[in-house]
């Protein structure tokens, strides 16, 4: 059998270009930030019973007004069906009650309950304080610095900015798409072809058995046959 061994040639080294490592940007520190905050204070959200956005949502509706699932939707980023599933969970908590306006009995508010506001005002002083612990390094003044150029950070118009340089990327640039491809398709396609090279290497095998003993040619397999007629195969 011929072997194309040009198939086998190794490839060019490939050249690395240099880029800047993920901590040398802002948005990671800000990320790892986050998370580590967001992990150590979720320790104390648990021991209540609660999640994250559970809290977000209770720091929301702790005030004199009452507000609607999708008010809530809007305010921490969900969905109005996961807003909705949300609130029925502080329902059942007994932390959070809806009602009906009369007005529109499809319209729903909702607000907290006694226990409800008891925990947000438990629970915010146990956010200041860890806010301080987990900034300490900082001191009071750089903490206070850093709070402030992260709000400029997070203005309005800076948000408007970034989707529009975003969507001049977008259109600009030249992406290659990367889909994920069908592995459990391609190992099957590859073990079938795998297993009819092994019959026909089997069936050559077994005919040049046959001539040197001068026996009948064995059939040929079915499984390597092309077109399914047993007429094409060979004699």
């Amino acid at each position: 059998m011929d072997v194309d061994w040009a198939e086998y040639e190794p490839e060019p080294l490939p050249v690395w270009e240099p880029i800047r490592p993920a901590p040398a940007h802002l948005n990671y520190w800000v990320r790892t930030t986050d998370r580590n905050f967001a992990r150590d204070f979720n320790r104390i959200l648990k021991k209540t019973g609660i999640i994250a956005s559970e809290w977000a949502a209770l720091r929301f509706f702790y005030k004199p007004i009452w507000s609607s699932p999708l008010d809530v939707a809007a305010a921490i980023g969900m969905t109005k069906g996961g807003a909705s599933k949300l609130v029925s969970r502080l329902v059942r908590k007994g932390l959070a009650v809806k009602k009906m306006q009369y007005f529109d009995r499809r319209f729903r508010s909702v607000g907290l309950t006694s226990k409800g506001r008891e925990l947000v005002v438990f629970l915010a002083g146990l956010e200041k304080q860890a806010d301080r612990e987990f900034s300490t390094p900082l001191g009071n003044n750089r903490r206070f610095r850093l709070t402030q150029y992260l709000k400029q950070m997070h203005g309005t118009h800076r948000g408007q900015h970034m989707r529009q340089w975003v969507s001049i990327q977008l259109k600009n640039s030249e992406f290659q798409r990367f889909v994920p491809v069908k592995i459990k398709s391609a190992w099957k396609a590859r073990a079938q072809a795998q297993a009819e090279a092994d019959a026909l290497w089997a069936y050559c095998e077994s005919v040049a058995k046959a001539a040197a003993y001068g026996t009948p040619p064995p059939p040929y397999p079915f499984a390597i046959e092309s077109d399914g007629n047993e007429d094409n195969a060979p004699l």
